[in-house]
């Protein structure tokens, strides 16, 4: 019973690679101009293209800023209350009395001023030239009107493809 499925299966594999096969041919004799959709002697060109790269670059520093640490504090007096008392809302739920007791306090007079440093976080986002190669189909009119980009002098710019295609560089 397998070897009978992989015939199966391998006659599905065979009909699909040739399947593509014709479609490419096809494809490649209705070519079609990516500029101005001709289809004139239409040829795969590798074209170099300049696009801008948007980058994000994080900056850190340091921010200084004073605050106050106080002398010792002096007690002022003490309070309680007594709270929880029933109330007349008849919604609220039944609880018994309770008191609560606190103590006021007064800062010293002899307070100081220290300084310290918070890190400080700052992101930039930064336009960058960025070069890459691309495969079109031009017609021979639009390959001649395809501007080359200008690469500056010390420039990284990828190694240039290994292809059957025309190629457009900018001339070194």
């Amino acid at each position: 019973m397998r070897v009978h499925v992989w015939r199966l299966l391998g006659g599905s594999v065979l009909f699909l690679l040739l399947g593509t096969n014709v479609a490419e041919r096809v494809h490649a004799a209705t070519r079609f101009c990516a500029h101005c959709g001709g289809s004139d002697g239409c040829q795969k060109v590798c074209r170099l293209v300049c696009e801008k790269k948007k980058v994000t670059i994080t900056c850190w520093g340091c921010k200084e800023e004073d605050f106050c640490v106080p002398g010792p504090s002096s007690l002022a007096s003490k309070h309680c209350e007594t709270v929880c008392v029933d109330d007349l809302d008849p919604k609220s739920p039944c609880v018994e009395p309770k008191k609560y007791a606190w103590n006021e306090w007064f800062p010293g007079n002899c307070a100081k001023v220290y300084t310290k440093k918070k890190l400080m976080k700052r992101t930039i986002t930064k336009s960058i030239p960025s070069f890459k190669w691309v495969v079109e189909d031009l017609c021979p009119q639009c390959e001649a009107q395809c501007e080359v980009p200008v690469v500056p002098d010390g420039t990284s710019v990828p190694p240039i493809p290994k292809t059957d295609a025309v190629i457009l560089a900018p001339a070194r």
